[in-house]
C-alpha cells in the first residue's frame, strides 16, 4: 500500500486519533454540555483503570512483525505498511494539524500538542485491512517507547473526550460539526478506552469512526474502523484487531 492510501485514511481518522490524544488531562468542560447531554444509548461512564503489566521495549521492526500476525474479524491478516510510508503519513498529518481550527479552542490545543508530536522517536508499526466488498477499512497502530507520563495520559483520555464531545472543526475553509461519544466496550482487552467520532460532511452525510485504544505491556494499541454498514460492525472489527494484537504482545 502506497503512502497516498495511508494518507487518505489518516485524513479520515485524524480527529479520532489526535484530538483526544497524549496531552495531559484537563479539568473543566468547555462545551457547555454535560456528559449525559452529549452521550447516546451506547455510551457509558468513564471506565475504571487498573494497573498495567510491566512495560517492554520494541523496535519498529519488532512491532511490524507482531502486526503481520494480527487477524481481523474475517480472519484476514493485516497489510503492514512500510516504515517510510508511515513516517511520511505522520508528516502529512502534522501539516494538516498546523492548519486546523477547532472550537472549543481547548480541543485544538489537545490536537496540536498530542499524538503526532508524541510519536517522534518512538517505535511504531501500522497495519491495515480493507473489505473489498464494502470498502470498510480497519487500521491498527502499535506504538512503543512512550514514557510513563505519556502512557498515563492515554489511560486518562475519557475525561478529555468528554471535554471535546461536541466540536466544530475547520480545515481548508470548510467547517464540520464533530461529535465524540464514549463507548461501553470494544473488544476484551482490559482498560480499553473506546469512542465513536461522528463528522457531518458538507454533503450532509455522517461519517462515523470507531476508535479503541489500550496499553499492553507498555505498547499503545490503537484500532480504528470506518466505512462499515453498521455501528455494530465497526465495533466488532476494531475490537477484533485490538484483541488479536494484545494476545501477541508477550
Amino acid at each position: 500500500m502506497k503512502t497516498s492510501a495511508l494518507g487518505t485514511f489518516a485524513a479520515t481518522a485524524l480527529l479520532a486519533l489526535t484530538i483526544p490524544a497524549c496531552a495531559g488531562p484537563a479539568a473543566t468542560p468547555v462545551n457547555g454540555a454535560s456528559p449525559a447531554e452529549s452521550a447516546t444509548a451506547t455510551a457509558t461512564a468513564i471506565p475504571t483503570v487498573t494497573p498495567a503489566p510491566a512495560s517492554k521495549a520494541f523496535t519498529s521492526a519488532g512491532l511490524a512483525a507482531i502486526a503481520r500476525q494480527v487477524r481481523d474479524s474475517a480472519d484476514r491478516r493485516l497489510t503492514v505498511l512500510p516504515e517510510a510510508d508511515v513516517a511520511a503519513a505522520l508528516e502529512q498529518s502534522k501539516g494538516m494539524l498546523s492548519s486546523l481550527e477547532v472550537e472549543p479552542a481547548l480541543c485544538l490545543e489537545l490536537a496540536t500538542s498530542s499524538t503526532v508530536p508524541a510519536m517522534d522517536g518512538a517505535a511504531m508499526a501500522v497495519g491495515v485491512s480493507t473489505d473489498s466488498s464494502t470498502g470498510a477499512v480497519t487500521a491498527l497502530s502499535l506504538l512503543s517507547g512512550l514514557d510513563e507520563a505519556a502512557l498515563g495520559n492515554v489511560t486518562g483520555r475519557p475525561a478529555q473526550l468528554q471535554q471535546c464531545a461536541n466540536m466544530t472543526v475547520t480545515l481548508a475553509g470548510v467547517s464540520l460539526p464533530v461529535a465524540i461519544t464514549i463507548l461501553d466496550s470494544v473488544g476484551e482487552v482490559g482498560n480499553t478506552v473506546a469512542y465513536r467520532t461522528e463528522t457531518q460532511m458538507p454533503d450532509g452525510q455522517m461519517q462515523s469512526i470507531i476508535t479503541a485504544q489500550a496499553i499492553q505491556q507498555g505498547v499503545v494499541l490503537t484500532a480504528v474502523a470506518s466505512g462499515a454498514e453498521s455501528h455494530a460492525d465497526s465495533v466488532l472489527r476494531a475490537g477484533a484487531v485490538l484483541d488479536s494484537a494484545a494476545a501477541l504482545i508477550k
